[in-house]
């Protein structure tokens, strides 16, 4: 009767180099992969600010770092850049938001009384195409402040009336024109999805990162 007899012994030194290979390449490969997956994840993060937030600037579309792994440190991290983090940490959580920088400079010039803590909403001022108030109106008005005539900016409450706190400008007349009102605080509500779309990113991307920097890590051990 025929007979067919398998026998590893032929083959278990190179199956032995093998596995001793892949194993000392493993962790290089992972972090090649951890690495390509991150830059995914953030490209993906800042393509989707323009699908959940109302015109974004490319301060908030470019506000992602990647901190790599290395073979040592199998850990790469998606995060937002330093000063951008207080405006999208707020919209990725929510919460109230913190103190702009303008709305500190106002409110330390503000004359008469002004709620501390305040945040100040735009009211009539004019914004740019994304919808914030833009730098050069801020400094115009900063420079207005103080000042006397038409144009002069208050920063404080009116007297009498039942106007609210917040920062006017003299128009014609002698009348004050709201710029922006002052409210108690201000908070955002969770918009942005971040952890979803970087699990989705992880999911369909890492495996194969894996599989293609393993294969390029022992073609090279050879």
């Amino acid at each position: 009767m025929a007979t067919i007899t398998l026998d590893i012994k032929s083959e278990l030194p190179k199956a032995i180099r093998w596995t001793d290979t892949m194993t000392k390449q493993l962790p290089f490969a992972i972090s090649q992969a951890l690495n390509a997956t991150a830059f995914d994840t953030r490209t993906a993060l800042g393509g989707a600010t323009r699908q959940y937030f109302d015109r974004p600037t490319p301060f908030i579309q470019n506000g992602w770092r990647v901190d790599k792994s290395s073979k040592r440190n199998l850990v790469a991290m998606v995060f937002p850049e330093a000063k951008r983090e207080p405006y999208l940490r707020a919209n990725i959580r929510g919460g109230r938001r913190g103190t702009k920088p303008f709305e500190a400079k106002f409110l330390g010039e503000a004359a008469g009384s002004l709620p501390a803590g305040s945040k100040l909403i735009p009211a009539v001022v004019r914004r740019n195409a994304q919808g914030n108030v833009s730098l050069a109106a801020i400094r115009r008005i900063t420079g207005q402040i103080g000042a006397t005539g038409r144009n002069a900016v208050f920063v404080g409450t009116p007297k009498g009336g039942n106007r609210p706190p917040g920062v006017y400008q003299r128009g014609t007349k002698g009348r004050l024109v709201p710029l922006f009102v002052a409210v108690p605080s201000a908070t955002y509500r969770p918009i942005f999805p971040m952890e979803q779309i970087g699990t989705k990113v992880v999911e369909r991307r890492f495996g194969t990162y894996l599989r293609s920097s393993l294969e390029k890590a022992l073609a090279t051990a050879r």
